[in-house]
């Protein structure tokens, strides 16, 4: 039995577990899909994927059916799904007529709804009403919809050609092929790659290869056309430059405008005037004679990422132009899968210098800052004022601009991603660098290679320090980047006391760039590496006596450099080794008993790093516990409400539809959505707690909390205030109600978790 085998044989008992176990006899297709599309989120080729079935018409000329769909964050993406399921033993072949007709039958679906307002033939109990609805009325959705993905899932195996994309008024639907072979390498390989047959497309370009003298990799030289570029761009978006080093940098770039200027005023020249792009890929098909390119797996866009976006932007208003346009295009197929990243990165260096390209956007794709950033998008901040929001890691440059650009449309949409990334808290990876280093040394050798004084030398100097000596031990988890946010905010807040000579006070000296860092380091020294790092991140701010404690220490060290610095020139002092030796052997930190209450023990400390592996497990248990406490009906109506109310967004709703999904049929949640459920319920808890309330009246015997337990949270609260309404309401009706339900426990364990951890005095 070959490992395919094996892997049908296994999924299709997956299936048939799943689709036994439902209590509403779901059909064994819709067991098949949902299966499909946990994998498929698992990859990241969807988010908030809902399963909802609907068909009409069947074997007419305006059948359709649909079995799930999804709408991305900003709502630029659908995904629409329809499931071909064949119950066998064996694996089946499946013929191209039946994937047409499946094409046929979803593109339907979409055109009904979107223009032909199919929502008014759906009963609202109907599972795909909502989405009916969506796509009829959303002006999110109308304005921002660049592109829609139709997966035809099938668990047959699928030989023929994937249909070309269809325009519908407008709107391309792209067509994606998901048979056996494809789940088995999602399973296998964790990712769906882009696989290109350029001849659906017509198009063979010739091509060169290149004898590049090495094992690790083949070259190609060749051209594409403008309009082809273009419509990748359209169909992948990001995901056909995740190796690029930036995003899109708009037209302020000047390359960027005299890329679209060449293709609005000579086309024809572009090819004479433009460097190209460069590629990776996993595999090349050439035809016969070696001379035409067939296919291309795993294509990405290495360099080149601004010529294929302007491309795309641009033929929204020179269409006629883009088709006269060929670029010059580069292939690297890497055949050594152990240094893909050190060769992809070094491409990234050497093969395109239009916009100058620095170390930081070199080191853009490495696992420790894709991990920092996978964090910064789904660890939300505690409650302050009450208000959640995240800190946006800019890991490629401009992505923050560009995401704030595709939500600009409307000054409501452009508002909501404020608040949910305030602008104030982005940092790039200069700033990521800057933050740590300021409060980190490392000595090799006999030498600080990582201190203040790196700092001080500048944003590239300073994070070649941090890349070269840092990150390679680095180990990411939720304590880590708790830390590094808390660091970033004391960053932020020391940078300010200093001022500048157009803040509202007189600054305390022209030698901030030193002051900053140095004061953050001697802090360290001061603190004994005991600083309340914790506190710090969960009141995202610093406290008064410490920002008072950092500016009386700037205005002594200050002086200290003035009096004491050997060169005329301090700032250039202070980026030597010599100087950061100099000042924390001879500098007098100032006493710390005013800051006592923002210093931890060492007891407290070692506690905190002994379980950061864990990913602060007690709390993520209590959320977990919470959210299954809350009956799947609830989440359902937690999306309806938050519909009517507009106090969701559409992929907040779905998330809610999936979550009761989750419940009902006993799926395992991952971190990111029990995150999100968390979310989710506490804007429920400030607008309308009352969906809760067949919750609470339930009886549960089982109860871990006391009254006098209940009552000793809150003489707490008031003495620390920092829960918000709703939880010091729930405190207060618990103690009054003789009802006590599993949801409200698990409620009150939170709140309880939430006073312990900003105080030590609690039970």
């Amino acid at each position: 039995m070959t490992e395919i085998e094996k892997f049908y044989n296994s999924f299709n008992q997956e299936v048939a577990t799943l689709q036994r176990s439902e209590e509403n006899g779901e059909s064994q297709e819709q067991s098949f899909t949902r299966v499909c599309l946990d994998m498929l989120t698992q990859v990241n080729e969807t988010y908030n994927a809902v399963v909802a079935y609907d068909e009409k018409g069947l074997g007419t000329k305006g059948q359709h059916k649909i079995n799930g769909y999804a709408i991305s964050e900003n709502c630029d993406t659908i995904d629409l799904f329809l499931s071909i399921f064949t119950p066998s033993d064996n694996i089946e072949s499946i013929e191209k007529a039946q994937i047409d007709r499946g094409c046929t039958r979803i593109t339907n679906f979409f055109s009904k709804s979107f223009f032909n307002n199919y929502e008014n033939e759906v009963a609202e109990t109907s599972s795909i009403f909502e989405f009916a609805h969506q796509l009829a009325t959303s002006q999110a959705i109308r304005n921002n919809l660049i592109r829609v993905n139709a997966f035809i899932l099938t668990n047959n195996r699928y030989k023929g050609e994937v249909p070309l994309p269809k325009d519908v008024n407008g709107h391309k639907i792209f067509y994606n092929i998901i048979d056996i072979e494809k789940l088995y390498s999602i399973s296998a390989q964790s990712r769906l790659p882009i696989q290109l047959d350029l001849t659906e497309h017509n198009i063979e370009p010739s091509c060169l290869p290149i004898p590049t003298g090495t094992e690790d990799y083949d070259g190609y030289l060749t051209f594409l056309p403008g309009s082809f570029l273009a419509l990748l761009y359209e169909q992948y978006g990001f995901k056909l430059l995740e190796q690029n080093v930036r995003s899109f940098l708009q037209f302020r770039a000047g390359i960027n405008r005299g890329i679209k200027e060449t293709i609005m005023k000579r086309p024809q020249m572009f090819f004479a005037f433009n460097n190209g792009i460069s590629a990776t890929a996993d595999k090349i098909e050439l035809d016969e004679t070696n001379t035409y390119i067939r296919k291309i797996d795993n294509l990405q866009i290495v360099n080149g990422g601004q010529t294929t976006a302007t491309l795309f932007h641009t033929s929204k208003e020179a269409k006629e132009n883009i088709d006269h346009v060929l670029v010059p295009v580069k292939i690297s197929v890497i055949n050594n899968s152990e240094n893909s990243y050190e060769i992809v990165k070094y491409i990234s260096k050497f093969a395109n210098t239009q916009n100058k390209i620095n170390d930081a956007d070199l080191s853009a794709n490495d696992p420790v800052l894709v991990e920092i950033e996978k964090m910064s998008r789904y660890i939300l901040t505690p409650i302050t004022g009450n208000a959640q929001h995240y800190w946006f890691f800019d890991r490629i440059s401009k992505q923050y601009d560009n995401l704030l650009s595709q939500n600009s449309k409307s000054k409501t949409r452009k508002k909501a991603f404020e608040l949910k990334y305030p602008k104030a808290c982005k940092f790039t990876k200069y700033e990521l660098a800057k933050f740590y280093n300021s409060y980190y040394e490392l000595e090799e050798n006999g030498k600080i290679v990582v201190g203040p004084h790196c700092v001080v030398d500048g944003n590239e100097v300073n994070f070649r320090a941090f890349r070269d000596y840092v990150m390679p031990n680095l180990e990411v988890n939720q304590v880590f980047y708790e830390d590094l946010i808390a660091k970033a905010i004391l960053f932020k807040e020391v940078d300010k006391r200093h001022g500048t000579k157009r803040s509202k006070t007189p600054p305390i000296g022209d030698m901030k760039q030193v002051m900053v860092p140095y004061s953050i380091a001697l802090l360290k020294i001061a603190t004994r590496g005991c600083l309340d790092l914790a506190k710090i991140w969960k009141k995202q701010q610093v406290s008064e006596e410490l920002s008072d404690y950092m500016y009386n220490l700037m205005v002594q060290l200050n002086q200290y450099l003035k009096d004491n610095t050997p060169r005329s020139n301090i700032i250039e002092w202070a980026t030597k080794e010599d100087c950061w030796i100099k000042v924390k052997s001879e500098f007098q930190i100032p006493d710390t008993s005013s800051i006592k209450d923002d210093i931890c023990s060492k007891e407290e400390m070692e506690q905190r790093y002994a379980t950061e592996d864990d990913f602060d497990s007690e709390y993520h248990e209590l959320c977990t516990q919470l959210v299954s406490s809350i009956d799947y009906s609830i989440w359902l109506r937690i999306a309806e409400w938050g519909k009517d109310s507009g106090c969701l967004s559409l992929s907040d709703q779905n998330a809610a539809k999936n979550i009761a999904h989750k419940l009902k049929f006993d799926y395992e949640f991952n971190r990111r959505e029990i995150e999100k459920a968390v979310f989710i319920y506490e804007i429920t808890c400030r607008n309308n707690y009352e969906l809760f309330t067949e919750e609470i009246e339930k009886d549960y015997p089982g109860a871990q909390l006391s009254k006098e337990q209940v009552v000793k949270m809150l003489a707490w609260e008031k003495t620390l205030l920092i829960l918000d309404g709703w939880q010091f309401k729930i405190i207060q009706q618990s103690i009054m109600s003789n009802k006590y339900s599993k949801f409200r426990e698990n409620e009150l364990l939170l709140i309880k978790k939430k006073l312990a951890d900003n105080g030590l005095g609690l039970l």
